[in-house]
């Protein structure tokens, strides 16, 4: 089996604007373990909405227990997408940061809310996000059969 880590980026809440006009174009950016995956963008909104679920391979054996310890910690942050509507400013909306131990399995999930934390001491953010993670294992699709050789074809001599 393979071990997945799924994170269902559902909403975020009351995050700051950063467009100039008073919105901000968010998108959500998740890393684990050296994988990095990303939502689409929702334009000039607030509250975002993105529903979007992201996968990540575990790292090491898939079919054993989940080593708290090993690997990084899950990180998911905010981000107002300059190409909507560019701004002079940092365009960081703020991350939340969870560690392995916080995984539950599938079907134990629920939907909770993390207030936003700053990257750094003049960051100045607002917000949460709505998360569900959880993990499940998968198994391994059979390796397919190699194709068969085609036999060879006859030689034909094209006509003169």
């Amino acid at each position: 089996t393979v071990r997945k880590l799924v994170v269902e980026v559902v909403e975020a809440r009351n995050l700051l604007p950063k467009d100039g006009t008073g919105t901000s174009s968010p998108y959500a950016r998740a890393d684990f373990d050296g994988q990095r995956r990303k939502t689409r963008t929702v334009p000039r909104d607030l509250n975002p909405a993105w529903n979007e679920p992201l996968e990540f391979n575990f790292p090491g054996p898939g079919s054993g227990g989940i080593d708290p310890v090993a690997g990084e910690p899950l990180e998911v942050a905010i981000f107002h997408d300059v190409r909507v509507a560019p701004t002079r400013r940092n365009n960081f909306l703020g991350r939340v940061r969870l560690d392995a131990r916080q995984f539950v399995r599938k079907g134990e999930e629920a939907l909770i809310y993390f207030p936003l934390e700053k990257k750094s001491f003049l960051s100045w953010v607002r917000g949460e996000i709505g998360l569900k993670v959880y993990y499940l294992d998968e198994p391994l699709a059979p390796e397919p059969d190699p194709p068969a050789a085609d036999p060879p074809a006859p030689d034909v001599e094209p006509p003169k």
